[in-house]
């Protein structure tokens, strides 16, 4: 009967908990799901398995008598709040999981959590969460450096702001922003970076972008969900192609200046820079149109043109849904193309005037077929012709490293490494050619940008929140 009562306990054991597991690069996240763990820093080793856990439920079960737990939540605000509910202590390192070939398809966030329950509830997350290590194997808690200021939640991890309304769907918007500060801590040389993701991507797509970067240059980087982010049709709806996605960013930017204002956090207001590829090179260079006093230097990696009549209307491969009839609600206006073009000659003189120095930087192709590069040409001569000095790279094969630059066509390769490759010595701290804005930032400075266009003139306001609007003649 003894040894019967042993066996059932046995076997309630597996039940509950599956078989143990070793938590390495690699391993099997839960059992019952396809997905394996990337990105655990190769300082953590972990020398004992813990208990096999499941996706589903949503929870993470520990085994009775532990005195403290590595865990993993899907990094979002609800995840943060799971682990704040449990004295969860945050670890600077993200941590991915993964679905052979398929990489980083999810990226969560490591907690210490001290003394952990019987269960911890991952259902505010919409996620499974992940059991790393018991006890001896959890690492120590970050320690804090004494020469850095805390760094308060509202700058961590994803965030939220009320967007402007795009008047083809009336109503209140909410933008998710993804927000990384150095892991080394900000100090007073801390510039801020945006970094935007493609046409029909999100903000999960460039947060790793933000992960490498905001290190290697002691950049906050921010990750934006603007508007019509993850959507590829515009049947319904017209493709905004870098008007109100670019407000986006920069109310991103003005929140996150907000937040390290009200803790009282100094960091370099000089230091504002921009990059983005394929749509993500629109919308950077459409910031630094929108805010022309405000970015140093803005990195167009195979970018789309301004809203093109090709691209309006379809005729090419991407189509943005306009139509052509005055009498259309879809109907494109003169001036909504007018605003919309990176490469105006008459706006060019005011970007200019705003800021003499700014640095574009344009990595395109020659073989990409998503984006002409010609259209890129086109926009680099009216730049010079306004007195910028572009540095264009128009990719032959002869620039192809089989490393960084893989491809001549629209991929161009390690995107977020050819940043640091062609745009480093403009954004790096001690870059040979570093580049500060001259003065006040448009949103420091509370500026109003007016452009004109064919009947009237597109308003930018810096007067609090980033706010755009159309005045007719």
């Amino acid at each position: 009967m003894k040894k019967l009562s042993i066996s059932l306990v046995l076997i309630m054991s597996v039940l509950a908990f599956g078989e143990s597991v070793l938590m390495q690069n690699g391993a099997k996240v839960w059992r019952d799901r396809a997905y394996t763990l990337s990105g655990l820093p190769e300082s953590f080793q972990f020398k004992n398995a813990v208990p096999d856990q499941a996706c589903s439920g949503y929870t993470i079960v520990f085994p009775a008598g532990c005195r403290k737990a590595l865990i993993a939540i899907f990094d979002s605000e609800a995840g943060a709040q799971v682990a704040a509910k449990h004295n969860g202590i945050q670890l600077p390192d993200p941590v991915y999981i993964d679905q052979p070939p398929r990489k980083q398809i999810m990226r969560y966030r490591m907690y210490i959590i001290p003394q952990p329950p019987e269960k911890i509830s991952c259902v505010p997350s919409k996620a499974g969460g992940m059991l790393l290590a018991l006890d001896d194997d959890v690492p120590d808690a970050p320690a804090v450096d004494a020469s850095h200021p805390q760094v308060p939640a509202t700058l961590q991890g994803v965030q939220s702001f009320t967007g402007q309304e795009y008047r083809f769907r009336p109503g209140a918007r909410v933008v998710e922003y993804y927000v990384r500060v150095p892991s080394q801590g900000i100090n007073a040389n801390t510039g801020l970076m945006l970094l935007s993701h493609n046409w029909g991507g999100t903000w999960k797509l460039t947060a790793p972008w933000c992960d490498l970067l905001s290190d290697r240059f002691n950049l906050i980087c921010l990750s934006v969900n603007y508007l019509q982010s993850g959507e590829n049709k515009h049947n319904e709806v017209p493709y905004d192609h870098g008007l109100l996605q670019a407000m986006d960013c920069l109310r991103a930017l003005y929140e996150v200046q907000k937040n390290l204002d009200a803790a009282k956090i100094p960091f370099n207001r000089r230091r504002i820079y921009a990059a983005g590829a394929s749509g993500g090179g629109n919308v950077s260079l459409m910031v630094n149109k929108l805010a022309p006093a405000t970015f140093g230097c803005v990195i167009d990696l195979c970018g789309m043109p301004g809203l093109t009549n090709d691209i309006a209307f379809g005729v090419g491969a991407l189509n943005a849904g306009y139509s052509k009839d005055p009498a259309s609600p879809k109907y494109l206006t003169p001036a909504m193309q007018e605003i919309r073009e990176p490469g105006n000659p008459a706006h060019l003189i005011i970007q200019k005037k705003a800021n003499p120095g700014n640095q574009v930087v344009i990595v395109h192709g020659l073989d990409d077929n998503s984006c002409n590069p010609a259209d890129k040409m086109l926009i680099a001569s009216n730049m010079v012709r306004a007195g910028f000095r572009p540095a264009t790279h128009f990719l032959t094969k002869a620039d192809v490293d089989g490393a960084i630059v893989t491809t001549t066509g629209h991929a161009i390769g390690n995107r977020p490494e050819v940043i640091a490759k062609f745009g480093g010595a403009y954004i790096g701290e001690k870059g040979p050619f570093v580049k500060l804005i001259p003065g006040k930032s448009d949103l420091d400075a509370g500026s109003e940008v007016v452009y004109p266009v064919t009947g009237g003139r597109y308003v930018i306001t810096f007067k609090g929140v980033p706010t755009i609007r159309f005045e007719k003649d």
